[in-house]
């Protein structure tokens, strides 16, 4: 039978082991956590939108259309008080926009996955103050 300091012995390895998982694990989402910021901290404006090509009909009888050769023009669809909007995108500005709407979109994402990897990191933080919590002495 293992004595008392023994199990103590043994059961501390596994007391270390087990914070120092967890703190690699944090170390780990912390990374993703930063990686993710830097997207949020860039400077570039952004368009808060969707641009994409709008296909459509004209209604008149002799018009190319008819056959199924449709119209294309840029639109940007932009929400706005609880509407989508949409918005023609002006000649020469297609790229410029469809790189603001992208970068947008980029921000959005990296803002969900911070939120998701706070919350990741508070669940760590949480386990490793846990596990390092001993009781109080005895009087």
């Amino acid at each position: 039978m293992a004595s008392e300091s023994e199990y103590y012995i043994v059961n501390m390895d596994t007391d270390r082991e087990r914070a120092s998982r967890l703190r690699r694990r944090l170390y780990g989402v912390h990374r993703q956590f930063e990686k993710q910021l830097r997207v949020i901290m860039r400077r570039e404006p952004v368009i808060k939108g969707i641009v994409y090509i709008l296909r459509r009909r004209c209604g008149k009888a002799g018009c190319r259309c008819v056959e199924g050769h449709l119209h294309e023009t840029w639109a940007l669809t932009v929400p706005e008080k609880g509407h989508k909007r949409m918005r023609s995108v002006p000649k020469g500005q297609r790229v410029r926009w469809s790189e603001l709407a992208g970068r947008y979109r980029r921000f959005r994402r990296a803002r969900a996955m911070l939120v998701k990897l706070f919350r990741e990191i508070l669940k760590e933080v949480d386990a490793l103050e846990r596990q390092r919590t001993i009781p109080p002495p005895e009087p």
